[in-house]
């Protein structure tokens, strides 16, 4: 930057960065947040970006939008790919039946996180420390440190890798006995194998809450998935971003 846009542009961005470092340091160091009626604690989140999105309150605002305004009490929920259980938190809380949410997260690192969300806020949805996968019973990647960004298609910088077992949605739904559900999912580039595997599956599906990953996955194939769904009698009925709700026809 220095190089290319000179002194001004590059001592402006080091103001920025040092802005932020210093709006988290006192806005929320030790402190505890609220995002839509639900508490999360910010002092033991490795990441930055992250500690500053949930203090804006910007942290998956799509996702959680998209929850409050489309999910019925009365449905079961999915949700692949938890993270430290922000959109599950405010999920569980919409639900007749607490206990009917299942939430599937592959990082280790993370589940720590989710389950001290989990019980601070009194909520009642499952843990599954699995990966979304096909054709093999474990799966080994590097995960990342700062918990965002997990894929089974990159790994993280500077972690050992790990080694978890793999599931499929067909086999979260026999066992629970969900019948009418509602998926949220945000699997970072394997919501495409999910939908050119599991179609069969997703039939059963009330609502579809996904964040699509093109920079992983490519538009192509995003493009493939959306036409699967829509050959499924989905339509979308909201999309933003990289946020697309669909429902069915």
């Amino acid at each position: 930057m220095l190089r290319n846009k000179g002194l001004a542009a590059f001592l402006s961005s080091v103001f920025r960065a040092i802005k932020v470092k210093v709006s988290i340091y006192v806005r929320g160091r030790d402190k505890v947040i609220s995002l839509d009626g639900c508490q999360f604690d910010l002092y033991k989140i490795p990441n930055t970006r992250m500690k500053l999105e949930l203090l804006t309150g910007a942290y998956e605002h799509r996702e959680r939008s998209a929850a409050r305004r489309y999910i019925r009490r009365e449905w079961a929920v999915v949700e692949l790919g938890g993270c430290i259980g922000v959109v599950a938190c405010v999920t569980n809380k919409l639900l007749q039946s607490p206990a009917a949410h299942v939430v599937l997260e592959a990082n280790p690192l993370a589940i720590p996180h989710l389950k001290s969300n989990r019980d601070a806020n009194h909520c009642s949805f499952k843990i599954v420390n699995r990966a979304l996968a096909y054709n093999a019973n474990t799966v080994t990647f590097s995960p990342w440190l700062d918990l965002w960004n997990n894929s089974l298609h990159h790994d993280g910088a500077h972690q050992p890798p790990v080694t978890v077992q793999t599931t499929e949605l067909r086999q979260i739904l026999q066992e629970e006995r969900f019948d009418k559900f509602a998926l949220i999912c945000d699997i970072e580039g394997q919501e495409y194998e999910l939908v050119m595997r599991e179609a069969d599956v997703l039939r059963a599906a009330e609502l579809i809450i996904m964040e699509v990953h093109p920079q992983v996955i490519g538009e192509e194939k995003v493009q493939a998935l959306m036409s699967g769904l829509a050959d499924l009698g989905f339509k979308t009925i909201e999309t933003s971003s990289r946020v697309t709700v669909l429902s069915k026809a």
